[in-house]
């Protein structure tokens, strides 16, 4: 029976070492110099995943202080929106006070116009004193203001 002993090499380059440890991850077998540097290699690696998810927490963080000062932006503008509106509502209502007080004013200027156009047909008629040109005046009265009661 022969027996063979098959020593498996150190994989890193240019060493004539026998490998005694095969790295689960990579699948490589290395003596015991090379396991240390290695490791170390490994440890490095680990130190730059760990600086990447440091400086992804750290952007995350100043993402939420952002958000912080987006809500005060947000307050400001809900209260640019409610002062806004109140002035909107402010102005509405002034509007509708000056519109009221002109319709007043012409209801007032028309009533007083009628008035004054009875007064005058009622006097025609009780002195029998008028003529065409007087109803025609009269009538083109009465046309201007439905007019303007329209």
């Amino acid at each position: 029976m022969s027996v063979s002993s098959s020593k498996t090499p150190c994989t890193s380059n240019d060493c004539k070492n026998v490998g005694i440890l095969k790295c689960e991850g990579c699948s490589q077998t290395f003596c015991r110099i090379h396991v240390i540097e290695h490791r170390d290699f490994l440890s490095h690696q680990l130190d730059g995943v760990v600086l990447e998810h440091d400086t992804l927490q750290q952007m995350v963080m100043e993402q939420e202080n952002k958000e912080n000062n987006y809500h005060s932006l947000f307050k400001q503008i809900d209260k640019w929106e409610q002062d806004s509106i109140i002035k909107i509502q402010q102005t509405a209502n002034e509007v509708r006070q000056e519109i009221e007080t002109l319709i007043g004013s012409q209801r007032e200027h028309i009533s007083k116009e009628l008035h004054d156009l009875a007064k005058q047909l009622r006097k025609a008629r009780e002195d029998d004193d008028f003529i065409e040109t007087d109803l025609r005046i009269w009538t083109d009265r009465l046309e201007k203001l439905k007019h303007e009661v329209h």
